[in-house]
């Protein structure tokens, strides 16, 4: 039919062409002008204009280009690497992880088998996505095919790191179906963390401590749930302490916020802050204990005023504040003190785990050895930290099972970077990789001098 002399068929021919270029540029629009619309620039611009106006033209657009990013990087360099370079990257990276993935899916056993036979090449998962953050994270979406699970991708992520020559490879759900493989080039949290910038107000919900490694503000939640901080000898627990007790400090202040500490280790670690603390305990495990049983009948007195008021919920005033217990060594208090001491102490931490979220107490325990034995109520705390920890056993006893074939390898934290630790993202099963920021000891002097609590309930 085409290629006739019939106009008819002429023009048929003309109309089909017509609609096939049009669905061609739609395409290309969808998939670079909307994901990517630098590159589409970038290569659009210039096609376009060497059609138009002849190759000259084109290569002293090129050129243009060129001199304009080169001052951009120059001039504006965090703006340069925030907008322009992740752009650049995916454009000439994307094409590369296309052409490979399926052969390193068929080497990693990442291949769906139909369920008669298991005969065939098999359906691996589908790369529809590729994404590089600000941050040099690079994100794979993939479609898993009916037979795969992000679990079996998971397994893999050892052979993908060193099949893409990345440090880390870790896998984060997207959707039902699909999930992300993220590929570590470098670590981007080898450097220490400088102290985050304070808010105006405190927000229990979100309190800055630190950096995720995408460069992001790593927020911390006080406010109804109790927090575990497990990690071996100088992994950086007193990063995540301190940084909590400077981002709390305006509330402190303000009476809002009432700081219960027990220091177990005699007040080497906590000591210097006492000034913020409307309540500190560094001597024996007899007046630890009594001061955790104090606090139980202080939630007892909340938990009957709410009741009478029908009133579900503690909302802080600096006539009833909220009240974060900090203990620093959970292990002193739960395992190695005398029998009769330790019965009491279980009992008191119970009834705050069990029911203190509801009465303004939280319970901020840190602890090196996370087992059953030394944290008997380990279940009963919500959000979870693992900081670098001696064996992959220990690493699902904080974060869950399956937590470490996910990517949280805490055991494989370096000794050099201490306050890095693995958190998870809460409602969700992803897991984050953090860092807290670093108080030395004259800004820990400053913060203990800039605030004054005042006298009030707690106290």
């Amino acid at each position: 039919m085409f290629g006739s002399d019939d106009p008819l068929a002429v023009a048929l021919e003309a109309v089909v062409r017509v609609v096939w270029l049009a669905a061609v540029l739609a395409w290309s629009v969808a998939v670079f002008a909307v994901r990517n619309p630098l590159m589409f620039v970038g290569i659009g611009a210039p096609i376009a204009l060497s059609i138009w106006g002849g190759p000259w033209h084109a290569l002293l657009l090129v050129a243009g280009m060129v001199v304009a990013l080169t001052l951009w990087r120059i001039l504006a360099a965090a703006s340069f690497m925030r907008r322009v370079r992740p752009r650049l990257a995916t454009g000439w990276r994307g094409p590369f992880y296309r052409l490979i993935w399926p052969r390193l899916a068929r080497r990693h056993r990442l291949i769906a088998y139909e369920a008669r036979g298991g005969r065939g090449d098999g359906e691996v998962p589908k790369l529809c996505r590729v994404r590089i953050t600000s941050s040099g994270i690079e994100r794979l979406l993939l479609r898993l095919p009916a037979g795969l699970t992000p679990d079996d991708v998971a397994g893999a992520c050892d052979g993908l790191a060193h099949a893409f020559r990345c440090v880390d490879a870790r896998v984060a759900p997207a959707s039902p179906g699909r999930v992300w493989l993220e590929l570590h080039r470098r670590d981007s949290l080898a450097a220490v963390v400088t102290p985050i910038l304070q808010p105006g107000s405190v927000d229990l919900g979100r309190l800055p401590v630190g950096r995720h490694e995408d460069g992001k503000e790593w927020s911390m939640r006080l406010s109804g749930t109790h927090v575990l901080i497990a990690g071996a000898t100088g992994s950086g627990k007193g990063s995540i302490l301190w940084s909590l007790f400077r981002a709390l400090a305006p509330a402190i202040e303000s009476g809002h916020v009432a700081m219960w500490v027990v220091d177990p280790k005699g007040g080497m670690e906590l000591r210097p802050g006492i000034a913020l603390f409307a309540r500190f305990e560094d001597g024996t495990t007899d007046s630890m204990c009594e001061l955790l049983e104090e606090l139980v009948q202080l939630k007892d007195e909340r938990a009957r005023e709410l009741a009478s008021e029908a009133r579900r919920v503690h909302e802080p005033t600096p006539a009833s504040p909220h009240i974060v217990l900090v203990i620093d060594e959970l292990a002193t208090l739960t395992a190695f003190a005398e029998r009769s001491i330790v019965r009491r102490i279980d009992q008191a931490l119970g009834l705050l785990l069990t029911q203190g979220r509801a009465c303004g107490i939280t319970v901020v325990a840190a602890v090196q050895d996370p087992g059953k034995d030394v944290v008997g109520w380990r279940d009963l705390f919500p959000t979870r930290v693992a900081m670098r920890l001696d064996n992959p056993i220990q690493v699902d006893m904080v974060l869950g099972e399956g937590a470490r074939d996910r990517g949280a390898r805490s055991d494989q934290i370096s000794e050099l970077t201490p306050g890095v630790a693995f958190v998870r993202v809460e409602g969700t099963r992803e897991l984050r990789r953090v860092r807290a920021s670093y108080l030395d000891d004259q800004a820990i002097e400053r913060l203990a001098c800039s605030v004054t609590p005042p006298v009030g309930e707690a106290a």
